[in-house]
């Protein structure tokens, strides 16, 4: 692999969504675009933002030397730092020099500064350049220029400068230290008529600290770093260090474990019953209440699982009415538990939302929690991927709480900042949700935890799949560690599950044996599974209980009339008939060995198998109908990509030849269809306005807002197209 082909499949592992270029002009279009860089950028970590602020300061291209002689960089990590935003593909290295494929950049204003005052005087007439010169103490030259340079110098005296802020009002001082430390632009309220001139910002101007252009002020840049002090530069701190205590190891196996096995039985809830949504949205408390007794947990890990079992698609609403388990579950059940946990884990570090704290966070007013399990706009997944990363760098071993946390998890993100009231809660919510999932245990990363995070071998961390079980005299089944798929699915349908930890115990009982029998089993099959998987002879309590209930089920049997139950033994038929649990079916003798049931057949088998009795369902030619369990599923097609080839992917893109001309019709086409932009099509001297654009096999095909329909046009006769 050349060293080109190496950087560029860096990049697109970081960035997946860059895959879809179709050539390298393409790509370089897409790496240069704002609206794709600027969510990767702000992924990134306090230094990572501060490197390209100040790229942007000195122009967009600049040597590391001059880099580092405007930053301050005690612990040495200007080069790391630029290799993780070349890594992103946020900056271009060409030797010594670092550039950014964005101009004139992607901060509004970088470090939190205003612009220089000689651009924002090119804005300014003469005597307002006078003014700030006489506010600050000057007597101002004739020509513009002079003054210019007047004011410059004045402004480049911290001195002057701090001993003239600090006679301002208590307001204005205020205003301008806010101002000065990284709000450089205020926008001023629309006034109408002659307003109040003595407000603050006001008071900034006449002291020749802000200047105005319209209803906007901008504090010109040498005022702010006269303010900032003498000396003043960014400083590229590190991950602050985290306040770390030592934890007992745990290697989070039971814990993964009992998450994949609560997932399953919800999968079989909404399967077998599903789990009713309210009119507006989600599951209500109620139903809250019941799914986590069902479950046999808390209602807020309920929360957990309906979240990350909805975000994994192994569950999906019905009409808005209803969570029904889906086609996708099947799959997910016949995984390895490693395989399964590991699918879960995916689903909840892609969540936005904090499944255990569910309020969208930015602002007082939006504190109320949502009902699970839906997805909405959140910076919660940003501060959970943050808070495990700092977990990660923490040695083993060592854990700490979300208050220790919260700094460095401040230095990773920029969420925390943007949402203040909910940042420590999300926090939490990490930690809470990470040890119910055995990420996290005690503050500190788990053995399996570390290996996810890592990229090692989570399989190797579990248990090797038990494919015997050990079958007692007291009719239950004993799987020691964790059963193999086909075992578990076995032991499900001829018994009841009792107990799940570090051995599983199913109990077989007459009901459940019948219920086996039902689904189409017979004595010799069940007793042949039974011996494949013992890991000894079938002890003979069970040998009798397996025979006996087959001898006695489909001794009754039960046909379409309304209902007619039929039976070789007329004695049987005579006794059913006298039963007072059975006075529902009002049944009637009509012969020796038939009755009829004023009930259908399924009410019918019920109350007979409720009585006690096995009886069997028989179709119309006679044959014993097989009765499996009623599971519903619900079709879905997953939305998720396919794990990026990322080295594949590369040398697709730089072996690229069809590559359409630079500006040229062909190439905003392809790029609407790579980034999702909307894009105008000229067809027919007509302009269509399209989103959604997609180029299959010549065809250019999309909504069209203007005509509110689908478009399909031939690619070949598109002459003019550009992104909006």
């Amino acid at each position: 692999m050349s060293r080109l082909e190496a950087e560029l499949a860096l990049v697109l592992r970081n960035r997946p969504e860059l895959a879809a270029a179709p050539s390298l002009d393409l790509l370089e279009r897409m790496l240069a675009a704002p609206d794709l860089a600027i969510p990767a950028l702000l992924g990134l970590d306090a230094d990572c933002h501060l490197v390209s602020q100040a790229l942007q300061t000195l122009g967009g291209k600049a040597s590391r030397a001059e880099l580092a002689e405007l930053l301050h960089d005690p612990k040495g990590r200007l080069d790391e730092t630029v290799g993780t935003l070349a890594a992103w593909g946020l900056v271009t290295l060409d030797g010594d020099t670092v550039a950014s494929p964005h101009q004139p950049g992607l901060w509004a204003n970088p470090f939190g500064l205003g612009r220089p005052l000689r651009e924002l005087a090119q804005q300014l007439t003469a005597d307002v350049l006078k003014s700030m010169v006489r506010a600050l103490g000057g007597k101002p030259q004739a020509r513009k220029s002079d003054i210019l340079v007047q004011a410059e110098k004045l402004l480049r005296d911290p001195g002057a400068v701090r001993e003239r802020a600090v006679a301002l009002p208590r307001k204005a001082l205020t205003l301008l230290e806010s101002m000065a430390g990284g709000q450089p632009v205020f926008q001023q309220e629309v006034w109408y008529g002659s307003g109040n001139t003595n407000r603050p910002i006001d008071q900034l101007t006449k002291a020749g600290f802000v200047v105005r252009d319209g209803w906007q002020y901008e504090m010109p840049r040498e005022v702010a770093l006269a303010l900032r002090g003498d000396g003043w530069k960014p400083e590229l701190t590190g991950q602050p260090d985290v306040p770390g205590v030592s934890r007992r190891a745990a290697d989070g196996v039971a814990a993964a474990l009992a998450a994949v096995d609560r997932v399953e039985a919800l999968i079989e809830l909404a399967g077998a019953e599903s789990v009713t949504e309210l009119k507006a949205g989600g599951v209500g408390a109620r139903e809250l209440k019941r799914v986590a007794k069902a479950l046999g947990v808390p209602e807020q890990a309920a929360v957990l699982w309906l979240d990350v079992a909805f975000g994994a698609d192994l569950i999906a609403s019905e009409l808005g009415e209803r969570l029904v388990s889906t086609t996708m579950a099947d799959d997910w059940l016949a995984r390895t538990p490693a395989a399964r946990w590991q699918a879960l884990m995916e689903s909840w570090r892609a969540l936005p939302q904090a499944a255990t704290f569910r309020v969208a966070g930015c602002c007082a007013e939006h504190m109320t929690p949502l009902a699970p399990p839906y997805q909405f706009n959140c910076v919660a997944g940003d501060i959970r991927r943050a808070t495990l990363e700092v977990l990660q760098t923490l040695p083993a071993g060592l854990g700490s709480d979300a208050d220790g946390l919260r700094p460095a998890v401040d230095w990773r993100t920029r969420a925390t900042r943007e949402y203040p009231p909910a940042a420590g809660e999300f926090i939490a919510a990490a930690l809470r949700e990470g040890e119910l999932l055995g990420m996290v245990q005690d503050g500190a990363l788990t053995a399996l935890g570390r290996a996810q995070l890592d990229g090692g071998e989570v399989a190797e961390q579990f248990p090797t799949p038990s494919r015997t079980v050990t079958l007692q005299n007291d009719l239950t089944a004993i799987v020691t560690g964790v059963p193999a798929p086909e075992l578990a699915a076995f032991l499900n349908e001829c018994a009841e599950l009792e107990s799940r930890d570090r051995a599983s115990t199913w109990r077989l009982s007459e009901k459940s044996v019948r219920r086996a029998l039902d689904s189409g089993a017979t004595a010799e099959s069940l007793l042949g599974e039974l011996e494949r998987f013992s890991a000894k002879a079938v002890p003979q309590p069970l040998r009798y209980l397996v025979t006996d209930v087959a001898r006695r089920h489909g001794a009754i049997r039960v046909t379409t009339a309304v209902s007619v139950v039929t039976s070789d033994d007329p004695a049987l038929i005579i006794e059913l008939c006298g039963t007072k649990a059975l006075r529902k079916l009002a049944l009637r003798a009509v012969a020796p060995t038939v009755a009829l049931s004023a009930l259908p057949p399924d009410e019918t088998l019920r109350l007979l198998r409720q009585a006690g009795h096995a009886p069997v369902s028989v179709a119309a030619d006679g044959t014993v109908r097989a009765e499996r369990p009623q599971r519903r599923r619900l079709p879905v097609e997953s939305d998720r990509d396919e794990d990026l080839d990322a080295e594949a992917a590369a040398r697709a893109i730089l072996d690229a030849t069809d590559t359409p001309a630079p500006g040229s019709a062909g190439e905003t086409l392809r790029l609407a269809a790579v980034t999702g932009e909307p894009v105008v099509i000229v067809w027919q001297r007509r302009e269509h306005y399209m989103e959604d654009v997609k180029i299959v096999r010549g065809s250019v095909t999309g909504y069209c807002h203007d005509c509110d329909r689908s478009h399909n046009f031939q690619q070949a006769k598109i002459d003019e197209a550009h992104l909006v």
